[in-house]
């Protein structure tokens, strides 16, 4: 995630992407909690799309920024290494969460009744043994960590197909990946699921990953977005945004319900990433692109530095955001808690996420710190020491300073 300024030679982080992942996390815990106070400002309110969206187009980015850079420097082989390392990573964060969520469900369930209208994300669709067997096997992860199953298999397959082809041509690289998303509009049940429940179709979420990861290609070259921030892309963006925050506003609170789609069309809109969903997310990236630049006040504001930080330790907040969503939705289930006791609950999350990415970032920070103050100290005894032996032999004039 590192941005390379042309013509200065050095590299600065475009705060943008951590920022708006980080919010994305966050926004993902509140989602998964039925009527939670905080959930009712987050993305998913705006139209069509949600904070998945966001999630997996970033990812698509930094992995765009990062092993093209790779490819480009090393060579296949040190990607595929790379490759190989970051997917077992993602199972392994991958699996402690959903066997923590597992073990979590499982005791609750047996010290106190949950209520059965409260069992979608709170709920085992096997024994404990058996869901743990089948998340580590990943033939039915629970619901969810169950999106890390999708970023195993875009971090395997996508990501050194796309970045080989792209070497090659960016339009055929987007054309192929395209060619698959229309295919599981039509066929989405082509190809057989890594996860039996998956709610994402990977043949049709690895066109919004690898959108992402063109973008990232964008920043080891000297395309220019100049071309697009003009005012007939920006208007038409505007139009299919404000189109969708109408109908939601329309179906969800000026009582039009001949207006609300059915819950089974919704979530097949999901799982294939229909083209509504694609379209207002596209825009409103663009809009955030045209209007959010990389020295924006925003990502100075209070508080916006504990989001980067969650943006930049991303899988291991969704980690902890997973587990917590389903700790909530057992608090809410089985104590019916007033509106006031939920925020408390809420900010407590928010707090606890940003400390412990606080921790996870600092040693980041300082081991880099180290490593120059170590440099610089190695350079001046060596300069000493060289200065030293000029002092020492006979004949050598001193050197001027």
């Amino acid at each position: 995630m590192e941005q390379t300024i042309a013509g200065s030679g050095s590299a600065t982080r475009d705060l943008r992407i951590d920022f708006f992942r980080g919010l994305a996390l966050y926004m993902i815990i509140f989602d998964h909690v039925p009527g939670d106070p905080l959930g009712r400002f987050t993305y998913l309110h705006l139209g069509f799309s949600d904070a998945a969206e966001i999630f997996v187009f970033l990812s698509g980015v930094s992995c765009g920024i990062v092993y093209s850079r790779v490819l480009l420097r090393q060579g296949i082989n040190e990607l595929l290494k790379r490759v190989s390392w970051r997917a077992l990573q993602i199972y392994i964060y991958y699996l402690i969460a959903s066997l923590v969520t597992i073990l979590v469900i499982a005791v609750s369930r047996d010290i106190v009744a949950i209520p059965e209208n409260h069992q979608f994300f709170i709920a085992l669709r096997e024994e404990p043994l058996a869901a743990m067997k089948s998340a580590i096997l990943l033939i039915s992860p629970p619901d969810l960590p169950g999106i890390l199953v999708l970023y195993l298999e875009l971090t395997l397959f996508a990501v050194p197909v796309f970045l080989l082809i792209i070497t090659r041509s960016k339009a055929a690289a987007l054309l192929i990946s395209g060619g698959l998303w229309m295919l599981a509009q039509f066929h989405p049940d082509l190809l057989p699921r890594l996860a039996d429940h998956s709610y994402f179709n990977p043949l049709a979420w690895q066109f919004i990953f690898c959108i992402g990861m063109f973008v990232g290609t964008w920043y080891q070259s000297d395309i220019s977005l100049t071309p697009l921030r003009t005012w007939p892309w920006v208007l038409m963006a505007c139009t299919v945004v404000g189109t969708a925050l109408l109908y939601r506003i329309a179906s969800k609170h000026l009582g039009l319900s001949v207006l609300v789609l059915p819950d089974a069309t919704l979530v097949q809109m999901k799982e294939n990433l229909s083209a509504l969903r694609l379209f207002h997310f596209l825009s409103v990236a663009f809009l955030v692109a045209v209007f959010v630049r990389p020295t924006s006040p925003i990502l100075h504001w209070p508080g916006a530095s504990a989001i980067i930080k969650s943006g930049r330790c991303s899988l291991q907040v969704f980690c902890i955001g997973a587990v917590l969503s389903v700790l909530l939705n057992l608090f809410i289930a089985i104590e019916a808690p007033p509106i006031w006791e939920r925020l408390i609950l809420d900010c407590f999350a928010v707090i606890l996420i940003a400390s412990v990415a606080t921790a996870l970032i600092r040693p980041r920070l300082e081991q880099p710190r180290i490593a120059a103050y170590s440099a610089g100290r190695s350079s001046m005894i060596i300069t000493s020491l060289s200065e030293s032996r000029v002092l020492k032999e006979p004949g050598r004039p001193v050197p001027l300073k």
